[in-house]
């Protein structure tokens, strides 16, 4: 029984640093659309040659956005892992069950969905952009 109690422990510590990275994750998401507006809002009112390389910024932002992302599903899948890996031990196995069942639902990676939002405002620097090069050329 004892070592049953130390295999809950482990398995419920992995959650919770599991938690605190979508946490992280979350605060991180909206420090980016935060700043990526803050940029189109500095772009309309300058909208100058000067906004071309706000434009420029911004597309870089939104790349290394995409980049901290893609770390933090590498992370995640790895935790999930060990989470799994120690569930295995236990009576009962809530997120292999989980994952078993949104197999059937076509469920989509919010890591995915996340791809999106960067990938938008990325699309709506290089419109700025190319509405820029045509004003001012």
């Amino acid at each position: 029984m004892e070592n049953k109690d130390i295999v809950l422990a482990q398995w419920q510590t992995c959650v919770e640093m599991a938690n605190y990275i979508s946490q992280r994750r979350d605060t991180l998401n909206n420090l980016f659309v935060t700043l990526n507006m803050a940029i189109l809002t500095a772009i309309s009112i300058i909208w100058d040659l000067k906004s071309l390389i706000v434009s420029l910024i911004g597309v870089l932002l939104c790349f290394a956005w995409i980049f901290i992302l893609r770390n933090f599903r590498i992370l995640n899948s790895e935790k999930f892992k060990v989470i799994n890996d120690i569930e295995n031990k236990l009576p009962d196995k809530p997120f292999i069950k989980e994952w078993e069942l949104l197999k059937d639902r076509k469920y989509i990676d919010g890591t995915i969905l996340e791809y999106f939002i960067p990938s938008i405002f990325i699309v709506s620097y290089i419109v700025l952009i190319v509405i820029l090069i045509c004003n001012y050329s």
